[in-house]
Formats: C-alpha cells, sequence, structure tokens
C-alpha cells in the first residue's frame, strides 16, 4: 500500500478535497489512476477472431478511462489501436492509424482537455468522416451544463428551472429576491464536485460575485482550472427521486441513484428499484429527440409523478453499479418491441460500463469512415488541387 492508498483510506474526502485548495494533486492523481490500471501500458491489438471488418481507434483518457474500451475490445476479439489526441501530432497520428470508427471517453478531469477532445473529435468525425462511439453530437453536452440547459430548452424537454447569466449585474439582482435554497452549479464537474445547495442569501451573493471576479473551482479539482465569467443556478427540488436511465443502442438500463446527505451524484450508493415503462419511454422520447445513441439521462422523479432531466452525459462511471439493471436480482437489459412494449433480457449487457455493448452496437449498425481521406481544399501554392 503507497501513500496515496494510506491517505484514502484514512483521511476524509472533504479533508483531502480542502487541501486541494492550495496544493495542486493532478499529477499525483493521474500517476495513481495509470498505476491502478492493469491496461495501461496496452496500446494496441491485432487480433481478430471476430472477423471484424473494421479496426477500432480508442481515444485516450488522462484519467484511464479509455480501458472500458480497450478491455471491451480485448474480450470481443477485435483490433484497435489507442490514440492521443492531445498530442500536437495528432491528425498524422490518427490517420497513419488505419482506423476507422473512433471509440471516445472524453475527459472530466480538466475542462481545457475535455474542450480538446470534443474540437479534435468534430473535425475527425464532421471532416475527415471517421465515425465516433459516442458521436460529437452526444459527446457535445459532456460535462458542459449550460450546453445541456440550452438544448433541452430548444427542444422543450421537461427539467429543473434554470438560470444561465453572463452579465453581473443581472445575475446579482436576480440573487437578491430569487427564492432560497437554490442551486448553485459549475459547468463543469461531476459527482457533484462542483454544485452547492445555497440557503443563505449572503452566501448566494458571495458565489456569484466570486464567479465573476477570482472565479470558482469544484471541489477536489486542479485549483487552478476555474471558471469565471458566468452563473448557473437551478431551482431546488426536496423529495425527488433521481434515476439514472441509460440507452447504449437498443438497450434501455435504469435503477435509482441512492442519496448520501444532499446530493444523489456520487453519493456511491445503488437502488435496484426497476423502471416501469412510463420511465424507458420517457428515456426513448428523450433519446429519439436528439438521435443518441449512448446516452445516460438522469431524471427527477416528482413526489407528484413528474419527470425532470438534471443531467445528460454520453459516459459515465460504473465504479458503484457494475449493472444498470436488475430484475429479481438478475442483470439485464430492456428492449423496445413492437407498438413500444418493453421486455426484459437477462445477461450481463452493461459490462465494461457498458463498453461492450458501445462496441456491439457501431458493429451492428456497420459503422465505418465515410470516405477513404480527405480531399485539399487548396494545393500549398494556393490554388485547387488539381482533377
Amino acid at each position: 500500500m503507497n501513500w496515496v492508498d494510506v491517505a484514502r483510506h484514512w483521511v476524509p474526502r472533504p479533508w483531502r478535497q480542502a487541501v486541494q485548495r492550495w496544493v495542486n494533486l493532478s499529477a499525483v492523481k493521474l500517476r495513481e489512476a495509470a498505476r491502478r490500471n492493469p491496461l495501461a501500458e496496452v496500446t494496441h491489438s491485432d487480433a481478430n477472431p471476430a472477423g471484424c471488418p473494421v479496426r477500432f481507434g480508442i481515444v485516450h483518457n488522462a484519467a484511464q478511462y479509455h480501458a472500458h474500451f480497450v478491455q471491451a475490445c480485448l474480450e470481443l476479439g477485435v483490433p484497435f489501436r489507442v490514440l492521443d489526441l492531445a498530442r500536437s501530432d495528432w491528425l498524422d497520428q490518427v490517420e497513419r492509424a488505419g482506423c476507422e470508427v473512433l471509440l471516445v471517453w472524453p475527459d472530466a478531469f480538466l475542462s481545457v482537455w475535455n474542450r480538446m477532445i470534443k474540437e479534435r473529435l468534430w473535425v475527425l468525425e464532421e471532416e475527415l468522416g471517421y465515425a465516433a462511439v459516442p458521436s460529437s453530437r452526444e459527446i457535445w453536452m459532456y460535462e458542459d451544463k449550460r450546453r445541456m440547459v440550452y438544448w433541452l430548452q430548444a427542444r422543450q424537454i421537461p427539467h429543473p428551472r434554470t438560470w444561465i447569466f453572463y452579465d453581473p449585474a443581472e445575475a446579482e439582482d436576480f440573487a437578491l429576491r430569487c427564492e432560497l435554497p437554490v442551486v448553485f452549479k459549475l459547468n463543469f464537474g461531476a459527482a457533484a464536485t462542483g454544485v452547492w445547495i445555497v440557503r443563505s442569501r449572503r452566501e448566494l451573493v458571495r458565489r456569484v460575485r466570486r464567479a465573476f471576479h477570482r472565479g470558482c473551482v469544484g471541489r477536489g479539482m486542479d485549483r487552478r482550472d476555474r471558471e469565471w465569467g458566468a452563473v448557473l443556478l437551478q431551482e431546488y427540488l426536496p423529495g425527488v427521486k433521481e434515476w439514472r436511465l441509460v440507452r447504449i443502442g437498443d438497450s434501455y438500463f435504469g435503477h435509482p441513484k441512492g442519496r448520501r446527505g444532499e446530493f444523489h451524484s456520487g453519493s456511491g450508493v445503488a437502488l435496484w428499484d426497476v423502471p416501469e415503462p412510463r420511465h424507458l419511454d420517457f428515456l426513448h422520447r428523450v433519446t429519439e429527440a436528439g438521435g443518441f445513441r449512448s446516452m445516460d439521462v438522469d431524471v427527477f422523479e416528482t413526489p407528484d409523478g413528474r419527470f425532470l432531466v438534471n443531467e445528460l452525459q454520453a459516459v459515465f462511471g460504473a465504479s458503484v453499479a457494475v449493472d444498470q439493471l436488475r430484475v429479481d436480482g438478475r442483470p439485464g437489459r430492456f428492449v423496445r418491441r413492437g407498438e413500444g412494449r418493453w421486455e426484459f433480457e437477462a445477461g450481463d449487457f452493461a459490462r465494461n460500463a457498458c463498453a461492450n455493448e458501445r462496441v456491439r452496437d457501431a458493429l451492428a449498425r456497420g459503422l465505418r469512415r465515410r470516405r477513404a481521406f480527405a480531399e485539399p481544399a487548396l494545393s500549398e501554392a494556393g490554388a485547387p488541387p488539381p482533377r
């Protein structure tokens, strides 16, 4: 057991997070993630017992979450290369790898890395024709609460009332008169690290002013990764039950998220109530609205039976719940049959944080690169390329 293991075992999480307000531990966290990943050094495989017609490109994740896709490809017997989009030669690297379908676990460690993967994936998918799972459209909202709210508003999908401000005077005026408590959220951050339930008017005004001056950073996040210039507030909903509803391809899953303290997210508790057809129908409508085939829809169910979308994430961790659905103690999935009828199928469909199911869905859809190479718009001399 090294000193990091000792600290995690003996030092309470709030204390560890408090230390990081003054001490940057990002490098330590990344080294520890690599040490704990038994597949950290696995960068490729040409084994193809499944007879797969394509080679997959697995986008490297600094916190090692791409290991879910590595393990899935090894188990399914399909060839792959691990690609590092953070490198300056990222484009040449991808083109040389000879991959057609990219498997992407976007970044939730630093906001700049989150943007980098989204930006470069968009170029690969939209300009160079690579297929991606999840797609750029699905990843566009990943750990970006403002984008998610804009999409929910545009699609008129029920969600908690949310107010987003870019003008400091407008934000402070709202903070002085809004109903309390209210939820203050950072745009970036997983597992409720950037969420506070604010019950004091004085605290709310202080947080709003800070957001427009020196900026805010989430609990346990890199203290240099500050958010500045915007405020997101959400109505506080007491007594709600939160469901994790998941669609991967044609597989549907769901279970309630347990609560610890004031939050469901990051609670480390999973419950196994079985979603009803109305839950699955709601999940289907939301994902169909966006054309999503890899999406976790975290939903508040109010005491009067309303559904409100709280989060949309193209990928999600599975450190607490290996399964995403259990019926009578059996793991499995729901599939949608004719006329909207839901049928349970027992099986290990959520393996490797649903990475296996994502790969299977890509193969079932026959995803391929749309074109072999990109034709340059101009030659080096600035003239159109010869025909």
